[in-house]
């Protein structure tokens, strides 16, 4: 903002005051924050993106960053200044980057910028560069290169810039590795006045990269008013903390190691974060946040997924979460949810918040906020809070955004005031779906109604009041007002929103089968899937958008409308059926297709499911060869090659297009050493294996000869492919990717084999420590006995000194014949920390080779003194000799635990000793385990419930176990014999 005037970046074509015609102004624009009429007088003009905007502290400027190469018809390449009144390029300044500029942030004596340049002004800057705020200039002190790019795709760039409010410091939030040559993965803090970086380092991203792929997935980030911490979001890469899908607060000051204040999870992506001295906002694509009275340091399991559309999603947590729809509000001092809740129809999200002294304004993809229809851009007046009034009712419980178990008591309270002396407090409780009010009889619905709620002390100036009630499956405003004995009542009601939710009947689920994701040829086609439910199935709805965020509307057109078609089941009220619908879009590009299940109860699935396509009747997916060291083209496979180690290969070949390439990458790993080329290119037993581009940004040309030359390589077996990617985003198939094996190996001398005494999962350890013993043997001699003991709940591995780090390690076992052709080994260690340890040994021989296989010397050790199997209470049903007589098995019960449960399964065996599959079929003699429903994962004790598929009259022996958070299984298992009559 300059003064009340609003500028908006995005990727609209158009602004339109209420009811006017719309206005083209595509990428940037401008309105009045009074009047909300917009500024006809501003009207910049790029040849691209607008990625950033920044206002000068003074206001007499606007800076922009994005991708474009021209604005208002000068040549301004990805960054320029303009005029904040008429929108024009200022001439005198001039900054020309050759890369895609993303992020800004701007003080009176430098403007920083970031994002995938590697030069402006001609001047070498990789991402990151401060630039003169009058001419453009670029600071010869500020070089500060950023390196390493892990993000997806080994995307580097610069999600966020923000200084600190007292210019001292700026935070920089990447997708790389290190900034200035120094490891500063996710966030790194600058000293604006001596132009270095800060030695604050945090490990949070080096230690849990593992768990989501390697791939950095930080969006956003802002700093806390007083500056004393700020707070770094993720998205789009899956619910797993504390690294993605969490919202987490650091402090400003620390060195190395600095440790998260909190970690607040959102189960769905976080896109946007502003702060203000009594909250932290965020926005996204989020359903959940943590409550108030959620777990420490996160509810619910690190390697469970509750996003929408995972499971029961959030449900499955009860009160450790409440609703939050895309906009949300956290206690700066602990990152749980505040009473602030007002939703948003985005699609995509909230994907920018901006924090003023008058009030928050959020944008994204939806045209609702807060209920009402503001268009993409919403403001929320914080500072406008209503007149202090003599008579007051609050809702204390439940909190704002609550979920309550759907026909079951829970009370409604809070507290009323009346100077005169409160006489009754009124409850309106509306079904927000179906707009009906419950009744004074607490159990019909009809038209607007008000309860009487039970008072505590009638006729005092302040009292609590209460209302028991029992809701069915629904979402619910909630509606208070006190009456005093003079006649006077609230200027407003008290509103709350909350939900109920049941067990007893589950919502849908939906999966979309055909097409396959990929290229369509044609634009007309049918698209067919599967919908289940426990009580059945009785709609369909589907959804189509276009790339450029335009949906299928029912002329048959595309527009910025949201839209949905509804059909039916082939089989209407099954419990499982499959459904098509004809689809007909009216151009070619990318489409998303989301097809969502209804059940009979009008619950609709969580998320549905969604699957992307290219419609495209000429595309075709790119080809590629290998030419070097060895011919070979897909899909032929070529022979296995074996090299001497210690030299390097190059590997060379060609990619081409019908149309035009965007990329071409290659994917290497040493299977036996455990190193592997990063995204970025780094090679390292610490990498994380991605395929690594070798063509330039933006190839843009039919056909390309890439290659790419190895570091010296050491013994091992190296797994080596290509492909690559064209304009339209297909990629390479599977089948026709080129692809080598490549055997580094001493000539004449075989690979050494390790084997472990112990190959399985012993969950029996009362003690940090453990004894392991094999044998080692090899053609000339083996040298020594290499273990890796890594701990699979967090990721790390036990270093050589006894400490315990993310870096891969391992600690040498004692060998009882060094260089026999045959020896035993043992090794006696303590472990630093209980865990479930995962261990693998490796022998090497004379020549520094190392055993080419893992095979029979792996093993698991659940590693948590003191921790009690998990078990089964004693109402479980069946009971031994139980008669089910409608061809299904039912099994109920409740499982206990002294840490939390994980899962619990049932094993169903016939009298013929086949065991059962998850779709009721009998065949394999090793029966597998299936996972039941489980009310609270997580939880110290949950109810679970599984209803077989329709089996054989016969006689079977169920067994059945629970698995405790840790993994450590109930032994043994449960075992009743039952008969299906």
């Amino acid at each position: 903002m300059i003064g009340n005037r609003v500028f908006i970046a995005g990727s609209f074509t158009a602004i339109a005051n209420v009811g006017a015609t719309p206005l083209a102004q595509p990428a940037l624009a401008s309105y009045n924050i009074d009047t909300g009429q917009i500024d006809t007088g501003f009207r910049p003009t790029f040849d691209g993106s607008v990625e950033a905007v920044e206002a000068a502290p003074d206001g007499s400027s606007l800076y922009v960053a994005g991708s474009f190469n021209t604005v208002g018809g000068l040549t301004k390449r990805k960054i320029v200044r303009l005029d904040p009144v008429t929108g024009a390029p200022i001439a005198a300044f001039t900054a020309q980057g050759n890369g895609r500029a993303t992020a800004l942030a701007v003080s009176d004596t430098a403007v920083y910028v970031g994002g995938q340049f590697t030069k402006i002004n001609s001047v070498t800057r990789n991402g990151l560069a401060a630039l003169n705020p009058t001419t453009g200039a670029v600071d010869s002190a500020f070089n500060l290169p950023l390196s390493g790019g892990i993000g997806v795709g080994g995307m580097l760039t610069v999600q966020q810039l923000k200084l600190t409010h007292d210019g001292s410091s700026l935070l920089v939030v990447h997708t790389g590795r290190q900034i200035a040559g120094q490891d500063r993965y996710g966030v790194g803090l600058v000293d604006t006045a001596t132009r270095a970086l800060l030695p604050w380092r945090t490990r949070l991203w080096e230690d849990n990269l593992s768990f989501v792929g390697g791939i950095q997935r930080v969006f956003a980030g802002d700093v806390a008013p007083d500056d004393s911490y700020f707070v770094v979001t993720s998205g789009s890469g899956g619910d797993r903390p504390p690294i993605n899908d969490t919202a987490i607060a650091f402090p400003v000051t620390g060195a190395d190691h600095v440790e998260p204040i909190w970690v607040s999870r959102h189960f769905d992506s976080i896109y946007s974060v502003a702060i203000t001295e009594t909250a932290v906002y965020v926005g996204g694509h989020f359903s959940w946040q943590e409550s108030p009275t959620s777990n420490v340091p996160w509810p619910g399991l690190d390697n469970v997924g509750y996003g929408t559309g995972q499971g029961l999603s959030g449900y499955g947590l009860g009160d450790q979460v409440v609703r939050r729809d895309h906009l949300g509000a956290l206690d700066p001092a602990t990152g749980t949810a505040i009473e602030w809740n007002p939703g948003s129809s985005s699609y995509e999200g909230e994907k920018a918040l901006l924090a003023t002294p008058r009030g928050l304004f959020a944008g994204g993809d939806g045209n609702t906020k807060g209920g009402l229809p503001v268009g993409r851009v919403g403001f929320f007046d914080l500072t406008r809070a209503p007149a202090p009034s003599p008579v007051d009712t609050t809702i204390a419980t439940p909190i704002e955004g609550a979920v309550e178990q759907a026909n079951t008591p829970f009370a409604l309270g809070g507290q009323a005031t009346s100077p005169a002396g409160v006489t009754k407090v009124g409850i309106e409780i509306q079904n927000r779906g179906s707009k009906k009010y419950l009744q004074d009889d607490l159990t019909t619905w009809g038209a607007a109604n008000s309860i009487n709620a039970t008072v505590a002390a009638v006729n005092t100036a302040s009292t609590s009041w209460s209302l028991p009630v029992s809701l069915p499956v629904g979402e619910y405003q909630v509606q208070a007002k006190t009456f005093g004995n003079s006649g006077e009542s609230d200027a407003s009601k008290a509103v709350k929103k909350i939900e109920t939710f049941s067990f007893d009947d589950l919502p849908p689920t939906t999966k979309i089968t055909s097409p396959p994701a990929g290229l369509v040829a044609a634009q007309s086609f049918v698209a067919t899937g599967t919908a289940s439910d426990d009580k059945g199935v009785s709609a369909m709805t589907y959804s189509f958008r276009r790339s450029d965020n335009q949906y299928l509307q029912d002329d048959g057109t595309a527009a910025p409308v949201y839209n949905t078609f509804r059909g039916e089941p082939d089989v209407i009220g099954a419990l499982s059926t499959t459904w098509q619908v004809e689809v007909v879009l009216p151009t070619e590009g990318e489409w998303k297709m989301t097809a969502t299940a209804i059940d009979t109860a009008g619950q609709s699935d969580l998320r549905g499911d969604s699957r992307d396509w290219i419609i495209s009747a000429t595309g075709a997916a790119p080809t590629v060869a290998v030419s070097a060291p060895v011919p070979m083209t897909p899909p032929t496979a070529a022979a296995p090659i074996t090299v001497a180690p210690g030299g390097s290969i190059t590997f060379s070949g060609t990619a081409s297009d019908d149309g035009t390439l965007k990329s071409v990458e290659i994917y290497l790993r040493n299977n036996t050493t455990r190193e592997a080329l990063a995204a970025d290119g780094t090679w390292g037993a610490d990498s994380i294996a991605a395929y690594h581009r070798v063509s330039p940004t933006n190839l843009n040309a039919a056909s390309y000869n890439w290659s790419y030359t190895t570091v010296p390589l050491t013994p091992g077996v190296y797994d080596f492919r290509v492909r690559a990617t064209d304009n339209l985003g297909l990629s390479t198939a599977t089948a026709n990717l080129g692809r080598l094996t490549v055997t580094a190996q001493v000539p004449g001398d075989a690979f050494p084999n390790g084997l472990l005494s112990f190959t399985g999962v012993d969950q029996n350890v009362e003690q940090l420590h453990l004894d392991l013993a094999g044998t080692a043997t090899d053609d000339k001699g083996v040298q020594s006995v290499r273990v890796a003991l890594r701990d699979l709940d967090t990721g790390r591995y036990v270093q050589p000194n006894g400490t315990m780090a993310a870096s891969f390690a391992t600690v040498n076992a004692t060998l009882a014949s060094p260089g026999a052709t045959s020896s035993t080994f043992a090794l006696s260690i303590d472990l630093p920390t209980k865990g479930e340890y995962s261990v693998e040994a490796w022998a090497v021989d004379t020549a520094g080779q190392q055993d080419g296989s893992t095979s029979g010397a792996t093993a698991r050790y659940l590693v948590y003194p003191g921790d009690l199997d998990p078990r089964l209470e004693p109402s479980l049903t069946p009971q031994d000799g139980e008669v089910y007589p409608d061809s299904r098995i039912v099994v109920t019960g409740r499982a206990v635990d002294d840490v939390g449960m994980l899962r619990v399964e049932v094993q169903i065996v016939n009298s013929a000793g086949k065991g059962m599959n998850a779709s009721g079929v009998f065949g394999s003699t090793n029966a597998p385990w299936i996972s039941v429903f489980l009310t609270s994962p997580g939880s110290p004790g949950s109810n679970f419930a599984y209803t077989s598929p329709v089996i054989p009259a016969g006689a079977y022996t169920i067994s059945v176990r629970g698995t405790d958070n840790y993994g450590q299984l109930q032994q043994p298992p449960k075992t009743v014999s039952v008969t299906v009559s």
